[in-house]
This record gives C-alpha cells, sequence and structure tokens, in this order.
C-alpha cells in the first residue's frame, strides 16, 4: 500500500542523499536514542525513552520550589479546521525538543518547528509543514475525534504522520516535505493517529479504526527508501497460529478490529517491540465473534526487524466490553526473588494492573488499581486470566449480568466504564521513588448490544466498509471523575493517591524534581509532590487539556511545555455540563521558575 510521492528533488537522487548523508552533531541516532537519559535537557523519544517511562532528571523544578513557576510563553498554532462531523482538530500530542526547538503537531498532522527559548521576541515559530489533509474525508471516518500525537526525530529529519494514513519524512531545518508514503487507507476505515516509532532506520506505525471493521495492523516503513519492510496482522489469518480463535464462519476475522493507537514501547536488549492492541469488533456483540479473539485486546511483542511475533498476552479474552488495551507498557528492570527480571508492565484499560515477564510474556501478578470493579472477581494468580474466564466456552459471560449477550442485550451497570480505568493518556515511572503514576478514571455504565451481521457473508448485513459496527453503546450511570495513583510497579501495590473532579485524558510526566505534571478537562494545568500527590502548582489555561506534558532545558533553563486545546469527551460533558462552553484552543504552553 505504499505510493511514495518526493517534492523539491528527483526521488533517486533525494533517497540516496538521505541514505548517505553523514549523522551531524544534533542528529538523531540509534545511539542518542538509546541513551537518551543521559541528555535530559532535551525530550528526544515520544516517552523520553524507549521503556515508556516519561521520566526526566531535570530537577531545577522541584516540589518544593514550583510554587514559583511561571508562564514563559505560549505559541498559537492551526489545526481548528473542522473535517467531517468533528468541529476542528484535537491536540493529544507529545512535543519533541532538541537543542532548544519543540516540533509539535496538531490534530490534522501539521509539523510545527518552535523557538523555545526564553527571551525570544516576536514569531516563535520557525516552519510549518501543512499535509493538506482533506479533512471532510478524514474526518468522517476517525473514530473519536481528529487527533494526532506527536512526531519522531531521525537523522537530521522529523517523521510524521497524517489522520489520512500518510507518511512523512521532512528537512528538520527548513520543514521541507522530502516524501510522503500511503501507509493507511481511510477508503476502508484505516486511520493514522500514533507518533511513529523509529528504530534504526525504520518507522512503525499502526492502524486505528476498530469500529468500522478494520482489520488492524503494525506496519514498517524504511526511511532510507520510504518502502514498507514489514507489516504485521493483528488478526491471524488462515494458517497462522491464533486464527482458530475467530469463530463462527465467514469473514469476521477479516473485520474484526484490533487496532493500533498508542507508540509502542522497545527493549533493546532483547529486541521487542511491545505493541498495545485495540477490542475486537463489533464492540458489544460478543456473539458474533465467537471465540477468543486473539490477538484483540492484548499486548504483543515483536521483532522491530521482521515483524514476527514473538508472544502475546490477552488481557479479556473475547473481549466484550471495548477494552481496547492499546496504551503504553513501560518496560522496568528489578529485581524479583534476587535474580535481574525485564518486566513489562500494563495498567490496563479493563481496570487491572499486569506486569509480565518481557521476554516470554509469562504472567507475573496482577492487580486491581480502579476504585470500583465489578465485571469480574480478579485474576488468576498462575495464568493471569479473569478468574470467570472458561477456556472451554466460545462467548465468555465473565460475570454475567454485566456481559452483553443477545439472549440479554441490556446490562446491569458495569464498572469501570467503555473507557475503561485508563485510556490512551499515558503513565509515568519514577525510578528513584519506584512508584508507577497512573491517570485514572472512575466511573461505571451500562452496554447496550444491537446485533450484527457480517456484511460479506449474511443477507441484510449491516455495515459496510467506513460505516460504524459497534453492536451497540453505553450510559454512563453517575458522574465519570478522575485520580492519579501511584503503585509498586511490579505487584500493583497502592502507594499514594490523589482524586480529581474530572477523568484525566492528559497522561503524566515524572521528574527527578519529585513532581507529577498533568493537565485536565477543565483546563487545569497542575503539578504534584511525587511522594504525595498533593498539588503544589496550578495554572489555569482557559481551554481543555487532552496531552502529555514534556520538561526541557535551553541555556540551561529548566522548562515544562504542554499542547492545550481539545474537544470535551462525550463521556465527559454527559455528566459535567458545567464543560460544554468550554472555550477551544490550540496552542503550546511553557513555564519556568
Amino acid at each position: 500500500m505504499n505510493h511514495i510521492k518526493t517534492t523539491g528533488m528527483l526521488a533517486g537522487m533525494l533517497l540516496a542523499a538521505t541514505a548517505l548523508s553523514p549523522a551531524m552533531a544534533a542528529d538523531m541516532t540509534m545511539e542518542r536514542a538509546l541513551k537518551a537519559d543521559s541528555e535530559p535537557g532535551n525530550w528526544i523519544l515520544h516517552a523520553q525513552n524507549y521503556e515508556g517511562h516519561r521520566f526526566s532528571r531535570l530537577k531545577e523544578i522541584t516540589a518544593e520550589n514550583a510554587k514559583n513557576l511561571k508562564l514563559a510563553y505560549t505559541v498559537a498554532l492551526g489545526g481548528y479546521q473542522s473535517g467531517g462531523r468533528y468541529p476542528h482538530g484535537n491536540l493529544e500530542g507529545t512535543p519533541l525538543v532538541d537543542d532548544g526547538i519543540a516540533y509539535v503537531t496538531d490534530g490534522w498532522g501539521s509539523v510545527y518547528a518552535v523557538d523555545a527559548s526564553a527571551n525570544k521576541r516576536g514569531s516563535r515559530v520557525i516552519w510549518k509543514m501543512d499535509p493538506g489533509t482533506d479533512r471532510a474525508w478524514a474526518g468522517d471516518v476517525a473514530c473519536c475525534g481528529v487527533n494526532n500525537r506527536g512526531v519522531a526525530l531521525w537523522k537530521d529529519k522529523i517523521v510524521s504522520i497524517a489522520l489520512d494514513g500518510r507518511l512523512f519524512l521532512i528537512e528538520k531545518k527548513t520543514g521541507e516535505m522530502l516524501w510522503e508514503a500511503k501507509v493507511a487507507e481511510p477508503a476502508v476505515g484505516e486511520t493514522i493517529t500514533l507518533a511513529p516509532l523509529v528504530i534504526r532506520d525504520v518507522a512503525i506505525t499502526g492502524s486505528a479504526g476498530g469500529e468500522f471493521g478494520i482489520r488492524g495492523w503494525y506496519d514498517a516503513v524504511d526511511l532510507n527508501t520510504g518502502k514498507q519492510k514489514w507489516r504485521t496482522f493483528m488478526i491471524p489469518g488462515p494458517g497462522e497460529p491464533g486464527h482458530e480463535s475467530w469463530k463462527g464462519g465467514g469473514n469476521r476475522w477479516k473485520h474484526g478490529g484490533a487496532s493500533a493507537w498508542v507508540t509502542p514501547t522497545f527493549d533493546s536488549t532483547l529486541n521487542l517491540i511491545y505493541a498495545g492492541v485495540g477490542n475486537p469488533g463489533p464492540d458489544w456483540d460478543p456473539d458474533y465473534r465467537p471465540g477468543d479473539n486473539k490477538w484483540a485486546s492484548s499486548v504483543v511483542a515483536m521483532n522491530p526487524d521482521d515483524g514476527k511475533i514473538k508472544w502475546g498476552f490477552q488481557y479479556t479474552p473475547n473481549d466484550p466490553y471495548d477494552f481496547d488495551e492499546i496504551s503504553e507498557h513501560p518496560i522496568v528492570r528489578m529485581k524479583i526473588n534476587g535474580q535481574d527480571r525485564t518486566v513489562m508492565t500494563h495498567a490496563a484499560r479493563n481496570g487491572f494492573y499486569y506486569s509480565l515477564d518481557a521476554a516470554n510474556g509469562s504472567f507475573i501478578t496482577g492487580k486491581q488499581y480502579v476504585d470500583k470493579l465489578t465485571w469480574s472477581t480478579g485474576l488468576d494468580p498462575k495464568t493471569g486470566m479473569p478468574l470467570e474466564y472458561d477456556p472451554k466456552k466460545d462467548v465468555q459471560d465473565y460475570i454475567a449480568s454485566m456481559t452483553p449477550r443477545r439472549s440479554r442485550p441490556t446490562t446491569d451497570v458495569k464498572c469501570p466504564t467503555t473507557s475503561g480505568g485508563k485510556n490512551w493518556q499515558p503513565t509515568a515511572f519514577n525510578p528513584d521513588l519506584n512508584i508507577m503514576y497512573i491517570p485514572s478514571a472512575e466511573g461505571c455504565n451500562k452496554l447496550t448490544l444491537v446485533v450484527q451481521k457480517d456484511w460479506e457473508d449474511e443477507p441484510g448485513g449491516t455495515v459496510k466498509p467506513r460505516d460504524r459496527f459497534t453492536g451497540g453503546g453505553g450510559v454512563n450511570q453517575g458522574r465519570i471523575e478522575g485520580s492519579v495513583k501511584g503503585v509498586d510497579p511490579l505487584t500493583g501495590e497502592m502507594k499514594v493517591k490523589t482524586a480529581y473532579r474530572y477523568p484525566n485524558w492528559a497522561g503524566l510526566m515524572a521528574t527527578a524534581g519529585n513532581l507529577i505534571v498533568t493537565g485536565w478537562p477543565d483546563g487545569e494545568f497542575v503539578a504534584y509532590d511525587a511522594k504525595t500527590l498533593q498539588e503544589v502548582y496550578t495554572y489555569s489555561t482557559g481551554c481543555g487539556i487532552n496531552a502529555p506534558p514534556v520538561t526541557y532545558t535551553v541555556a540551561g533553563k529548566q522548562y515544562i511545555g504542554l499542547l492545550v486545546g481539545s474537544i470535551q469527551k462525550a463521556a465527559i460533558l454527559q455528566d459535567s455540563p458545567e464543560l460544554k462552553n468550554s472555550a477551544t484552543c490550540s496552542m503550546f504552553y511553557a513555564w519556568a521558575l
């Protein structure tokens, strides 16, 4: 599906120059990426390091002096434009900062190079690359908003994506687009929202669109040529291990969801990426798709060189609740019973916190982290499966009254909600305190099933490509609120927590200054003491915040940067009508002492 288009030069000359140009001092190399922790003044990887920690060694700003923070500057961005059924783009991106330049995106995939220095006068925008997305066409197929979660660095280039399925290589100094490659196909419901993961000379992306009957995948493009290196589907095809877990006949496996929309983590020692996988489709009609439905609602460990799956772990087999597990899977090295272990962790949408052996996927431990969880009574201590899971059943009931089935299409109140105990918003890990911090949501809902039919195999099939294929929906039962919780990274044991009046949709950052930093839907930017989770600084931005913060230095001075501006989530507005008239903005904010 890769169709390459070059601009400015002949393709052969361009690609040869890209492949052969020597690395300069500020070029992004694999060596720099592997040692990202050693240059805390920059934020050069999506999650600060490959392991997904979102932790900075900077400590000029501390829990003690954060009360003295001041707004240093703001930068207005674009992205207001409407598209399809959405009134404007959404800001969910993680800025990258390298040598005093911040590289940020708006929801429509425009990339901005922003001068992040202290005393800059005049315009801070150095260049802007607008991919020219057909907004009406792409916006109509976007499941849950017009989103873009950021860019990646490679050599002296920027790697970016657009909602309409294109991957771009951009000159870092000028913003000139060198080439674009078509990776996803919105005509059949595929989009791309995640920030690319660059390993050596390969950019890894994945397909969103699980609510539109796609067959999800992760994909790798060789940045030297712009051509596809491999593609791995998250739903096994005929003859592949796990294909037998899609039953019911017909082509259910071909449009069973299992999408991807959050950047994977990477362990360089094991040479494995850990990629979250979305829910099976249709979301709430499990009778349509008997079987465990691998690898939906799972994590898979893949070799980044060829995309081969080494192991997978499915959190909720035959998931009837829409518990996507697309979010980050941080890697933590620790001693267990005196032995060094590499542990993959995950605060799952289903409300449980998991730790798995990163080498083979074996279950170590799991624990409930949300305040209220009713769809299961717990996890099997040996397998990590929900205690109610029955491998002999093709359709799982879990707690029957809370599980939608064709025989009982409306459920009792189920916790957590469909959007989960945690959705895409990222965790942060402080290795000094040995605490994993989880941005969480607390609430419950009821589900109603709508029977689906296979559009290819059954007369009167209910959907076709680019039509929603969900099999029902949910209604919140009471107000959905939020929290930040600090847990032991191995056991999930609660160490510290705080509550907030709205669910968190921004994600977290941790620093060596003992800070946890985040934003909230009401526009509050908040810094917490990492040891107590007491607020130490707040600032009202005036616009909802759905993006995670970063920190960096310019001329030796520490800043905290954040994209501000979001569409208020329907799940929030449903029981928080006071936010319905929240202002919309598209801004980059930076604070300093």
